[in-house]
């Protein structure tokens, strides 16, 4: 599998971006990779340079809910927006909404367009009704989108990123109250499509089982800090058996 080259992997001497509140709990600094390091007692990491993305793979950012997975994502944007300027990247977190009164096609369409002419041919037919097929919203196509349930709004959320065909993919994580199975299958689809496109795509997740199955690299965040980083493969038997430590710190 491939990795990037981003200064993701590299200290930085200067500031990275001004310092607003939603990133200052991450300190950039350089760890070791997995490879450094025992599998069975992976040591704690300096909390945030995350490495590398897969390219064609999928990272997961794990942790419990409020532990910063969402300000960890918005801070590999920062990042990649400042080391590589001629990425597309697309951070698709819960602020993202469409317009209730819009179909579901019309949605996708929108999205498709953004920053291009308005022109509607059969080439952006095409595009959307793929989309809505690689996601499983075909038969929701005609729907108002205040009219979806269940994880179809996140399923839209994830086609309305796809369509615009990003080099790097930031996913905040599905709804909790979502059951496990689907937020495994959005996952799934997620992972599917950066192999499909060649892109670098990162999830957020809080279900352990689920990110051990999907994940290509793992990122385990505890209160703000990066804890671990790996694969699934190195880091399964340490998160089980509680090597790497999870409880939270005392108020």
């Amino acid at each position: 599998m491939k990795y990037s080259q981003s200064g993701l992997s590299q200290p930085r001497r200067r500031p990275l971006f001004p310092p607003p509140a939603m990133i200052a709990p991450f300190p950039f600094a350089s760890i070791p990779t997995a490879a450094d390091r025992p599998v069975s007692a992976p040591p704690a990491p300096h909390p945030m340079c995350i490495g590398p993305l897969p390219i064609g793979g999928l990272t997961v950012v794990w942790g419990p809910a409020g532990c910063g997975k969402t300000r960890l994502l918005r801070r590999i944007a920062h990042i990649l927006a400042d080391d590589e300027p001629a990425t597309r990247t697309i951070l698709a977190d819960r602020q993202a909404a469409s317009v209730a009164s819009l179909r579901v096609f019309e949605a996708l369409l929108l999205a498709h367009k953004q920053g291009d002419r308005w022109a509607v041919g059969a080439h952006e037919i095409q595009a959307v009704g793929a989309s809505l097929e690689q996601v499983g919203l075909t038969q929701a196509a005609g729907k108002l989108v205040s009219d979806l349930a269940g994880d179809a709004h996140y399923r839209l959320r994830l086609a309305q990123a796809l369509i615009r065909r990003p080099d790097v993919l930031l996913l905040d994580e599905p709804d909790p109250a979502l059951p496990l199975a689907a937020q495994a299958d959005i996952a799934a689809l997620l992972k599917h499509a950066a192999a499909e496109q060649g892109m670098r795509a990162v999830i957020a997740m809080a279900d352990l089982h689920t990110a051990l199955q999907v994940a290509d690299k793992l990122l385990v965040l505890r209160q703000g800090r990066l804890v671990a980083i790996g694969t699934p493969d190195e880091l399964r038997d340490p998160l089980r058996a509680g090597r790497i430590d999870m409880t939270p710190a005392p108020p």
